[in-house]
């Protein structure tokens, strides 16, 4: 019982020790609170700024950047090409004969056939026909008219001659001759559906024929010299281009 009581006295003087220590009865003082330890850490009269004195790096120097090259210069265009130059058409040309027959007729076909292209002929017809022959012109020869009538044959057509006497249709094969020029025509497309084509039709007896011939003028000019002086009877005449 009397140990008990040492311990408890023991311990209430252990809690007034405690008590005077935290209250600085001791000499010591008060526990610091919060707002006591920041100020004494803060001591802001002991504060000073300090400048900042480290060195401040250089900036970079850029790198140098080279020149451009200069742009090669584009190549000049090059020159148009001149127009080409239009030739002027030549002018059209007529030249007109008048009686000619049947011969020469077939003469100025042969002439126009190897000129070329680019004329045109145009018969017309003055007065009446008694009758109408139905032939090929003249061959120009009694071997050439012998061949072509021996050809025609061929085709199946019998009715023909070949004519001797001398005159514009000499050599020339006849066909037939009919006074009324229908008929005429019609053995003349009878032949041709058998392949004669070298055949055609000519007035006979008051007719007379006249011919013009159109074309370019400096080629007319030429062919029509020429046919002038393979016309005999024939005149030249002076026609409307």
């Amino acid at each position: 019982m009397a140990q008990l009581r040492v311990i408890v006295i023991a311990l209430m003087f252990a809690n007034l020790l405690a008590l005077a220590i935290w209250k600085g009865w001791l000499g010591g003082g008060a526990y610091p609170g919060e707002p006591e330890r920041l100020s004494n850490q803060l001591n802001p009269e002991r504060m000073r700024l300090v400048a900042d004195v480290r060195p401040v790096p250089a900036p970079l120097a850029a790198a140098p950047v080279p020149p451009l090259a200069p742009a090669a210069p584009e190549p000049p265009a090059p020159p148009a090409a001149p127009a080409p130059l239009v030739e002027s058409p030549t002018p059209p040309g007529c030249v007109a004969f008048g009686g000619v027959s049947a011969a020469q007729l077939a003469e100025i076909n042969a002439r126009i056939a190897s000129a070329g292209p680019g004329f045109k002929l145009t018969e017309s017809r003055s007065g009446a026909a008694s009758s109408w022959w139905v032939h090929v012109p003249p061959l120009g020869s009694k071997e050439a008219a012998e061949r072509k009538a021996a050809e025609i044959r061929k085709l199946g057509v019998d009715d023909l001659f070949i004519v001797q006497d001398p005159g514009p249709a000499q050599f020339a094969i006849s066909l037939g001759l009919y006074k009324n020029e229908t008929q005429a025509n019609r053995l003349l497309e009878s032949l041709r559906e058998k392949g004669v084509r070298s055949a055609q039709v000519a007035g006979r007896g008051a007719t007379a024929l006249r011919v013009e011939l159109r074309g370019p003028s400096d080629s007319l000019a030429t062919l029509a010299s020429d046919l002038s002086e393979r016309l005999r009877g024939a005149n030249r005449l002076e026609c409307s281009p």
